[in-house]
């Protein structure tokens, strides 16, 4: 990982906190607060200091922690210091988003009256009357041209399920401030109650006009493909389903550093893919678009397979017939024997280290399946993996962004699996040395992916 690599990561403690506590006898027992929080086995990554008083000072402690209970004990043990007051301790993710983690603001100060009769009324008649005359206008004088709608039904919200969309909002907020920050694009959630897929695309529809592009969010497969599919046949402004289409573009720019690392080539490449939902399928056809080799998938019923009855329905009838080109049948077990690459997009802990010594030599692991992966990353290194990654490495949004910026500036009609192509060698032309992709905190990152998928739609 780069120099950026998040201190989580680092520490292997992925809930954050800031404990604020106060020392009654200025300052020297700060060391026996770092100290019994670290011995309670969280981790102290920053320390500020807050406020001063008279008798008193506050110090601000970035706490990272396994889990509440590991926060608590360590609050207990600095309660229990001699001196020191614990205030309070803040829940960093939640305060991130107390009231919302992202907004609408105006571009245009309004500090007269004169200002606001330009914006508003009388003025802005004269802007719907061009656009009323030449539609094509509203992408010059609306901010339709750079608004993305973040679309949701809350049945697939990250790795926790279908947990509704109301509790999905501050996941699409999130996606929002990415939006803004790594692309300068305005995206806009919108929670649609509805577990109909045909319901979910009539309300796009009726609300399109308002976007240059919708982006379909976390909404569970096999509906996914019907509502993207349906979408990208009747709008005529690009439709991108992170799931899909940003997994599998990270997976193949992933791929390629790999490769380049490795001195494999993707023609030899044989792949085996545990999960055969929305990510699984798009990885395999991206892949295979690409020249990779015979494409193997499995999911909770087993290998994907021509024949096979339980567990399956019209999309992965349809995978079996382009994919699995010997038949082949069991778990992922017999998926991944002998082959040289190793996609999860399942659950935790589905692979073992036998499994990948079963693999061909020096085989790619990447176990993407958030929070935990399908097997650590270590542990892979350990069964003989030449290349491991897991899903904090190869995060999609190193690439939506990107996506969506050279779509809307190039007036896309659609995604396309060249401009998906073209994203992924883009990140892949930019590694550092010794890295899998680029540095997701590095903006021109994101404006090269925007740049390739530009000169795509171009072409």
């Amino acid at each position: 990982m780069t120099s950026l690599q998040a201190l989580q990561d680092r520490f292997g403690r992925n809930v954050v906190f800031q404990m604020n506590v106060r020392l009654l006898d200025g300052g020297d027992r700060l060391g026996a607060v770092i100290s019994a929080t670290i011995g309670a086995g969280a981790h102290i990554g920053q320390v500020n200091l807050g406020k001063v008083f008279t008798e008193s000072m506050i110090y601000e402690l970035r706490v990272f922690a396994e889990s509440d209970e590991q926060m608590a004990s360590a609050r207990k043990a600095v309660e229990a210091i001699a001196n020191v007051e614990v205030v309070d301790v803040l829940d960093m993710a939640m305060e991130s988003h107390r009231g919302g983690s992202c907004e609408m603001r105006s571009r245009t100060p309004i500090t007269s009256n004169t200002d606001l009769r330009i914006v508003y009324t009388p003025g802005v008649a004269r802007v719907c009357k061009a656009i009323e005359a030449d539609p094509a206008k509203a992408r010059e004088y609306t901010g339709i041209a750079n608004k993305v709608a973040i679309v949701t039904d809350g049945t697939a919200i990250l790795g926790l399920g279908d947990i509704g969309c109301l509790a999905g909002m501050p996941v699409m907020e999130g996606k929002s401030a990415i939006f803004w920050e790594f692309a300068r694009v305005s995206a806009e959630p919108i929670l649609i109650d509805t577990r109909d897929p045909k319901e979910f695309i009539n309300v796009c529809e009726r609300i399109a006009s308002t976007f240059g592009a919708i982006q379909v969010e976390d909404v569970a497969a096999p509906q996914c493909f019907e509502i993207t599919r349906t979408l990208d046949e009747r709008l005529d402004i690009p439709v991108f389903h992170d799931d899909q289409h940003g997994t599998a573009t990270i997976v193949l720019a992933g791929l390629y550093g790999a490769l380049r690392q490795t001195g494999k080539r993707i023609e030899d490449i044989t792949c085996a893919i545990a999960g055969a939902g929305a990510a699984g399928t798009a990885i395999a056809d991206l892949l295979m678009h690409a020249g990779a080799g015979d494409v193997v998938l499995a999911d909770s019923k087993g290998i994907v397979h021509r024949g096979r009855a339980e567990g399956m329905n019209a999309e992965k009838v349809a995978l079996a017939e382009r994919t699995n080109t010997q038949n082949i049948t069991g778990g992922i077990a017999e998926a991944m024997a002998g082959r040289e690459l190793f996609i999860g997009v399942s659950r935790p802990n589905l692979v073992s280290r036998e499994m990948v010594r079963s693999m061909a030599k020096d085989p790619i692991v990447f176990a993407l399946a958030n929070p935990v992966s399908e097997i650590s990353v270590n542990d892979a290194y350990k069964a003989g993996a030449a290349i491991a990654a897991d899903g904090r490495m190869m995060n999609n949004a190193l690439a939506y962004p990107g996506i969506f910026r050279g779509a809307l500036d190039a007036a896309a009609k659609s995604i396309t699996i060249d401009m998906m192509m073209a994203a992924a060698e883009a990140l892949s032309n930019i590694v550092p040395e010794g890295e899998l992709l680029p540095e997701m905190m590095n903006p021109a990152t994101h404006q090269a992916v925007a740049a390739a998928v530009r000169g795509a739609v171009k072409d």
